[in-house]
């Protein structure tokens, strides 16, 4: 597009240019410091052990609203107690299941920075593939650094490049799927309960359910959509103007100067 001044990307990556910002300046040296590769390893397991949790809950608690007619009406001993599982429970699990989502949908978001910060990191020293360094902290997804297609050393065939796009198709349909699995199971909680004489907490319960539902659903909507992003008149790490700023200020001092040359 003629006259294009901006950029599209996602605010993961909008997120990662500003860390980028900080390798340059003076202190850029200390995200090469263990410590600090210790500590983001370490932050990054700790996400990633929320994402398993997160996404086994909401698959679990979606699995059991599926089924739950094979179970009411029985009984559970709990603490002494005789528990009876009734139809009024199904707005809580389905809080619980909408629950479950958002903290996986948070968690996933954190991960991909982190990520995106990794990335970085290697690339502003010139390693493509900075993960693999640092496989003695945190040894995740090496299938997946292993899968990408390769460009430097030994170059990848076409083979493996559609052997790639394949699965990242068969990936990102299963991965929909099981995203959307929860989100079925708590919106037809919802319609059952609105079209039914439920009490009126249950159907507040199940509209809390559906609310948080769609707050996960919506965040991840805004988290993967690329927007636009243009030029700034300030670095982003310091209060110093860019050059571009600079040259425009000085050519609009220069044009004043010369106009009221000319008024004189």
């Amino acid at each position: 597009m003629a006259g294009k001044n901006y950029t599209k990307m996602s605010l993961i990556e909008r997120c990662a240019l500003t860390f980028e910002s900080f390798l340059t300046r003076d202190f850029g040296n200390r995200f090469y410091q263990p410590e600090f590769l210790d500590g983001i390893t370490a932050r990054r397991m700790e996400v990633i052990a929320r994402i398993g949790k997160g996404s086994s809950q909401a698959f679990l608690f979606a699995t059991v609203l599926a089924f739950f007619d094979l179970i009411s009406g029985s009984s559970f001993n709990y603490g002494g107690l005789t528990l009876q599982i009734t139809k009024d429970l199904t707005p809580i699990i389905s809080l619980l299941t909408a629950g479950a989502l958002l903290n996986t949908t948070f968690a996933f978001i954190d991960d991909q920075i982190i990520f995106r910060i990794l990335l970085k990191i290697g690339s502003h020293i010139k390693i493509q593939n900075f993960q693999l360094l640092l496989v003695d902290k945190m040894a995740h997804n090496l299938w997946g650094d292993a899968i990408v297609p390769r460009i430097f050393g030994q170059k990848s065939g076409r083979g493996q490049t559609i052997a790639v796009k394949v699965l990242t198709y068969v990936v990102l349909a299963v991965s929909a799927a099981m995203y959307l699995y929860p989100v079925f199971m708590v919106f037809r909680v919802f319609l059952d309960l609105m079209m039914s004489d439920a009490r009126w907490i249950a159907k507040a319960i199940a509209s809390l359910a559906l609310a948080v539902t769609v707050w996960a659903l919506l965040l991840g909507a805004i988290f993967t959509t690329k927007f636009k992003f243009f030029p700034a008149d300030w670095h982003e790490s310091t209060d110093q103007p860019t050059e571009d700023f600079v040259r425009r200020m000085r050519s609009e001092i220069a044009k004043g100067d010369g106009n009221a040359s000319e008024g004189q």
